[in-house]
């Protein structure tokens, strides 16, 4: 029950299209379930977000046409919806490929540089996320693993889940949240899993844990982190 509760206030909070708009609400969400410990609804600025990619400004916009369109983690992309990403191939010792503002265009597509457009209207972030990295897979002919790095979208600041989970998702990165907390949203592991392990990514680089516990003491959550539940470890 307090874990169904969570989900509930978590997903009212994040299908929220601004920072400013959570702002507004997150006195009545906390009202709602105030004996649930919930993660401070505040989001971190955008200029925080901006300078985890150094170079990058600070507003999601990728030019002077560039609409702002309202942004739900749980809907698919649209036309005009902007991204703020990064791609590394590797893990061992990963190299950054690309990073910069996409828009999405009316037909669907955003434009990765040299490498081509990917098709992500219409996706959800999950899917889009795999057609970026079959895009970069394709067309650089590597096999290496491709990782992508969401950071935001609509400066809206994302983590995301994976692996292991009973659905993959992406999530606002609120200041408080933890990897638990973050692993609850996308309802926890998969019925019958046995498996504990926990990879972090960040900067195309995988920290493995033993343990969601261990995973959760000892690292802090920041947009574009990518949690995945090992599904054999």
């Amino acid at each position: 029950m307090r874990l169904h509760r969570f989900i509930i206030a978590a997903t009212l909070a994040s299908v929220l299209s601004s920072c400013q708009t959570v702002k507004n609400v997150a006195t009545t969400v906390q009202s709602a379930a105030s004996h649930i410990p919930l993660p401070n609804l505040k989001m971190p600025s955008m200029r925080d977000v901006a300078n985890l990619i150094p170079g990058m400004p600070e507003n999601d916009q990728a030019g002077e046409n560039d609409p702002e369109v309202p942004f739900n983690s749980h809907n698919p992309l649209q036309s005009g919806h902007t991204l703020r990403l990064e791609v590394y191939e590797g893990t061992r010792d990963p190299s950054r490929v690309f990073r910069g503002l996409v828009m999405v265009d009316d037909a669907g597509h955003i434009s990765l540089g040299q490498t081509g457009y990917a098709k992500v209207g219409g996706k959800h972030l999950p899917e889009a996320v795999d057609a970026i990295g079959a895009c970069f897979r394709v067309t650089a002919q590597t096999s290496r693993p491709v990782t992508v790095h969401v950071f935001s979208v609509e400066n809206t600041p994302l983590i995301g889940i994976n692996g292991d989970v009973q659905s993959a998702e992406y999530m606002p990165a609120f200041q408080d949240i933890n990897v638990k907390r973050a692993v609850e949203f996308a309802g926890g592991r998969r019925r019958m899993s046995n498996t504990r392990g926990v990879y972090i990514n960040r900067s195309g680089q995988r920290r493995f844990f033993t343990t969601l516990d261990s995973a959760n003491d000892n690292w802090k959550l920041r947009a574009g982190d990518v949690i995945t539940l090992s599904p054999d470890i």
